[in-house]
């Protein structure tokens, strides 16, 4: 029997506060942390987070990146194993079936979003193979709309050096998360067709692609910090 997934509580669990604080402390020894961005997050709401995803590093290091608790969508192939599937719901992840269109999973989704949670999602549904952006599925716009509730555009580099396909271990590397421009999805009302779901995917990917330009170029000397603001303004 399928089991529900767990209803948002007030309080947060205690391990994954602790894993919050210990994540960049470990980070910061082992190659280096930089995350932007807070002040885009809202401080209390509900917010869809949308992230690159590069690596199974990609979810607790958003988590960590956060000054909130956050909620997953997770590949329904995770919870096979009884074990995992404890630990990675007690870290707020809940199962969707991809490449399917999961009822259960959306209805759940914006039950979390409309609670005033974060829930963190992944765009382009599978690790990118080459650190370059996938093609971006239209499920955020489509849960953060109907949930009335922006869209947190995140990008993430590093992680695919830390802990890259295939590998048992992490490796030394430096990580950077940064938090863009909330994206309004409630400009074309709570439900959106199709063309305008792809019109607020390509703003917040836009976003990302910048994002990820700018981490990119710092962490290879291109440009100073001081160079990409003054470019931004």
């Amino acid at each position: 029997m399928k089991r529900a997934p767990d209803p948002p509580r007030r309080w947060t669990w205690p391990h994954y506060r602790f894993g919050q604080w210990l994540v960049p402390k470990i980070m910061r020894i082992r190659g280096g942390w930089q995350v932007e961005g807070h002040e885009q997050v809202p401080a209390e709401g509900g917010a869809v987070i949308a992230a690159n995803h590069l690596s199974h590093l990609d979810p607790p290091m958003v988590g960590a990146a956060l000054r909130r608790r956050t909620y997953y969508f997770a590949k329904s192939e995770l919870f096979a194993n009884p074990l995992f599937a404890l630990l990675i719901r007690k870290c707020y992840a809940f199962p969707v079936k991809r490449g399917t269109a999961d009822t259960t999973a959306l209805k759940h989704a914006i039950a979390i979003l409309k609670a005033d949670e974060l829930l963190t999602m992944f765009p382009e549904g599978t690790r990118s193979p080459d650190g370059e952006l996938g093609e971006f599925d239209l499920g955020a716009a489509l849960a953060a709309s109907r949930a009335g509730v922006p869209i947190v555009p995140c990008a993430i580099s590093g992680t695919e050096v830390v802990l890259p396909p295939g590998a048992k271990f992490m490796r030394r590397g430096s990580v950077a998360v940064s938090f863009g421009r909330p994206v309004d999805t409630l400009q074309y009302g709570p439900k959106p067709r199709k063309g305008e779901l792809r019109k607020i995917t390509e703003r917040v990917e836009s976003q990302i692609r910048a994002m990820k330009d700018k981490q990119r170029s710092l962490a290879t000397g291109e440009r100073t910090i001081e160079e990409h603001v003054e470019a931004e303004n």
